[in-house]
């Protein structure tokens, strides 16, 4: 797998891409701080203030773990700089072939911004199978994008604008959408004011909508009277060995990169894929409070 298919890896698997304008260098570190430590291990620092080759530089630095890209990528000018500073991924708002082919030359993934049928065969013929659709809410929402999808089969989508907590599931769950970007958990008045404590709770918050974990099944062991009876009431499902605890999410990938970043540990042998090469079940490693873990699709 190249460094960009990696890069692309992730940015699927964090779901959710915090869009982030900086005024001041000095925040870049806490708020890598905060944003890997509410699950949300990436940043899209927007070219829209004069310190995000600065930022990005002291956000990978407090984090190497984060995945830095840079947002409202105007020029080839702005792609250098970006690169210098080690951003791993470029966006911008619209799509312009000159600074596409360029970034390509430079061997950095390129996410343009798109809005119509027009701009999606633009990207086609730019060999793009990624592409931004912005303003996304203005544009129709997801109703658009599934239109577009039929024409459309290969192209996957990244919208943003508009796009809240509220209403990301709406996108995160359609499989033609590869992450969404926001700015909802990175406020600039919480930035401001240096309250990086709510933009970690607001990054986690949307992290566990975005997954919306649920209990679906406790297999318990059948040994005993007790377990018996509870057995015949319906109340538990029972084994013969240790306890099983199913939980259920709405992506086993992204699920399992955000328990593996958490520090959890992911039986590797027990993943199962699904006919697109993506973890659709699994077992976090060993015994968990009496009970193995099963991960698998609400």
């Amino acid at each position: 797998m190249t460094r960009q298919e990696e890069v692309k890896q992730r940015l699927y698997q964090i779901g959710i891409i915090p869009a982030i304008v900086l005024n001041d260098v000095k925040d870049a570190a806490p708020l890598a701080e905060a944003l890997c430590k509410g699950g949300l291990p990436a940043a899209e620092v927007t070219y829209r203030t004069d310190c995000a080759h600065d930022a990005m530089i002291e956000m990978k630095k407090a984090r190497p773990d984060l995945l830095v890209g840079a947002g409202t990528v105007l020029t080839k000018e702005q792609v250098d700089s970006a690169i210098d500073a080690g951003a791993e991924f470029i966006v911008s708002p619209g799509l312009n072939p000159e600074v596409v082919k360029y970034a390509q030359s430079k061997n950095v993934v390129v996410i343009p911004g798109t809005s119509c049928a027009s701009d999606i065969e633009q990207a086609l013929a730019l060999g793009l199978d990624v592409v931004k659709f912005f303003p996304a809410e203005a544009l129709g929402g997801i109703k658009t994008i599934k239109a577009l999808c039929g024409p459309y089969t290969t192209m996957r989508f990244m919208p943003t604008g508009g796009v809240n907590e509220g209403n990301m599931n709406d996108y995160l769950t359609n499989p033609k959408i590869y992450a969404v970007g926001g700015t909802w958990m990175v406020k600039a008045d919480d930035i401001k004011a240096g309250n990086f404590d709510r933009i970690e709770e607001l990054s986690r918050k949307a992290v566990l909508k975005m997954l919306d974990v649920r209990v679906k099944k406790v297999s318990l062991s059948s040994e005993g009277d007790n377990a018996r009876v509870l057995a015949d009431l319906g109340v538990i499902e029972p084994t013969s060995g240790e306890g099983t605890l199913t939980i259920g999410v709405n992506n086993v990938e992204r699920a399992l990169a955000y328990f593996k970043g958490i520090g959890a540990v992911v039986d590797e042998a027990s993943i199962i894929k699904d006919g697109t090469g993506l973890a659709a079940e699994a077992d976090l490693s060993g015994v968990v409070g009496g009970f193995r873990v099963h991960i698998t699709k609400n």
